[in-house]
């Protein structure tokens, strides 16, 4: 679905931002990219929909290369981006308007373009706001419209630039959960965050140091080798306590509990 090969970026400054990046996303995959501020990690996205010309290597989405400016508009319907701030996404007067701009802009019928918004906004819990203007919205519903924004474009990939970092507890939930039901459907999620307790949802995880990355491959394992506060991460206490309960000896499991829902089950199953 993705081919990212020897792909490195320098900002008009001369500033590396990525250097020979190499990195392989299939369909359906959900890939997590983390890492400290300033690692990479967004700039990377930013290329995989063409928003960033590659300065060296390329980035294939879909057999589309993103540095062909003939294919940008289909590139980004195939792949969606979902930003920090929802506030920048928005151009609509009402949450309608809004979810509704994408598709109007590809012609679509009226009656089609009504049954988007209408789907799109019922998936993210969101249909009895859609006459509300966007600004008196709260943080968690701006963020849930701004995907449904995305979702009337019905696009293969949808990549999520840290959409839970301005966003309280229950609204973080809200929006995980609405990310896996996504991936559970078949979309491609590339979700970068540097919430480590959101990793463990991802198929993969991609961590990311000064440009480069430096881990790939299965969320548990990297999370159970990283100390709190190394890479940009504070381990949540759960985690920290898994450590603690595994290495004393006192819990015996075949993988570190990264959930209280987990550490719960593995306190149980003690005798």
């Amino acid at each position: 679905m993705i081919k990212i090969k020897n792909l490195s970026y320098q900002y008009p400054d001369g500033s590396s931002a990525l250097d020979s990046i190499t990195l392989n996303i299939r369909k359906g995959e959900f890939v997590a990219i983390a890492g400290k501020n300033g690692c990479g990690k967004s700039t990377l996205l930013r290329h995989i929909n063409g928003l960033l010309p590659p300065t060296e290597g390329s980035v294939i989405v879909k057999r589309m290369d993103t540095s062909d400016p003939i294919n940008l508009q289909e590139i980004r319907r195939t792949a969606a981006m979902v930003f920090q701030d929802p506030q920048s996404q928005f151009i609509g007067m009402t949450v309608e308007d809004d979810v509704a701009f994408g598709p109007e802009n590809l012609s679509l019928p009226s009656a089609e373009i009504k049954r988007r918004v209408s789907t799109a906004l019922e998936s993210v819990g969101m249909s009895g706001y859609r006459y509300n203007t966007p600004r008196t919205l709260s943080g968690g519903q701006k963020q849930k419209v701004a995907l449904a924004s995305v979702l009337t474009m019905e696009p293969e990939v949808i990549l999520f630039d840290e959409v839970t970092s301005m966003l309280d507890s229950n609204s973080r939930v809200d929006i995980l959960s609405l990310i896996r039901q996504l991936h559970e459907a078949g979309t491609t999620i590339v979700y970068v965050t540097h919430l480590i307790e959101e990793l463990v949802h991802a198929d993969r995880l991609v961590l990311m140091e000064k440009g480069c990355i430096i881990q790939n491959g299965n969320p548990r394992e990297i999370i159970s080798k990283i100390s709190s506060g190394s890479f940009g991460f504070d381990a949540p206490p759960i985690i920290e306590l898994s450590k603690k309960l595994v290495g004393a000896g006192i819990i015996k499991s075949s993988f570190l509990p990264l959930s209280k829902d987990e550490l719960l089950e593995a306190i149980c199953r003690l005798k």
